[in-house]
């Protein structure tokens, strides 16, 4: 079937702690730091805030530490060539996981070494506000802020996190391979598993679901029945999205509404979410070109 993308719908996220500095027991303590001026300075009682999240969803409510049962606190890095709009594929990597971060303000790119793997990742620094870290710590027993990815005076040229630790991905998951809706880089190939779906509600609330309504008949689950998804059409006015599934040796078309309700409070479908080494990422509907399953040779 024709693909026909007609308006993309424009996406937002929760902050989190947006704006505040807090302490974790599960991030990094100690880093050096780049600063603007090249010298390497010492960094000790680590705060994170702006950049940083907590990702409620997958938090464990039976978790024996409340770092656990609020769910990792993590970094956003946006792709740069996930799509051409502000708000595209989103990778949210556990801050304890970090390596390093390098700032490139001349190419507008930011790197991040994550324990584990053998290439940093690459964020955009094209759009304000995106792939920013602010955090603070004392530097000669004096607190001291800083910031990253912003092109304001002061702004650093990298941080390195010391007692790094890889991603514990699960294991046995459903892997997909996503091609992604981006021409100008020849519309890529990245791999996750374990998808779910992601909607988010006033106040910022997000739930990760296993089946999204759809308009007609049962819920739409990416178990292991899903052989393809294909986005077919994202209508920001009708908030309706068509998607060309096949389950099974059964292809159809099915319309999933990108505004549900539940408990009498309006939620916003804010896309896919799956595994990778790195962490998680986030996959906008209209961000995606095409899903299917790898070959088993």
């Amino acid at each position: 079937m024709q693909r026909r993308v007609r308006v993309v719908v424009g996406l937002v996220l929760a902050s989190g702690l947006a704006g505040a500095f807090v302490r974790a027991a599960d991030a990094p303590t100690e880093a050096t730091v780049t600063d603007a001026e090249g010298r390497d300075v010492k960094v000790s009682g680590l705060k994170f805030g702006t950049g940083t999240r907590r990702l409620a969803w997958a938090g464990d409510p039976a978790g024996a530490t409340e770092e656990a049962k609020k769910g990792p606190l993590v970094i956003e890095l946006r792709e740069p060539h996930s799509t051409t709009l502000l708000k595209g594929i989103i990778t949210y990597v556990p801050v304890n996981s970090i390596e390093s971060i390098k700032y490139d303000y001349d190419k507008q790119v930011a790197s991040v070494a994550v324990k584990g793997l053998p290439e940093p990742l690459a964020g955009t620094l094209q759009y304000r506000g995106i792939n920013v870290l602010g955090f603070e710590g004392s530097v000669d027993d004096k607190v001291t802020r800083f910031s990253g990815g912003a092109f304001t005076k002061g702004n650093i040229k990298a941080v390195a996190f010391a007692g790094a630790t890889p991603f514990a991905a699960k294991k046995g998951t459903g892997s997909w391979l996503v091609q992604i809706d981006q021409p100008k880089a020849e519309n890529p190939t990245l791999k996750a598993g374990n998808f779910k779906f992601l909607y988010q509600y006033p106040g910022g609330v997000e739930v990760l679901t296993d089946a999204a309504t759809v308009r007609k008949g049962d819920p739409l689950k990416l178990d292991d029945a899903m052989k393809t998804f294909v986005p077919l059409a994202v209508d920001q006015n009708t908030h309706m999205a068509a998607i060309e599934v096949q389950i099974g040796d059964t292809e159809k078309v099915v319309v999933v509404p990108q505004q549900v309700e539940k408990d009498g409070k309006a939620g916003v479908l804010m896309g896919l979410v799956g595994e990778v080494d790195a962490g998680w990422k986030l996959f906008p509907l209209h961000s995606i070109k095409g899903m299917k399953r790898p070959r088993r040779d």
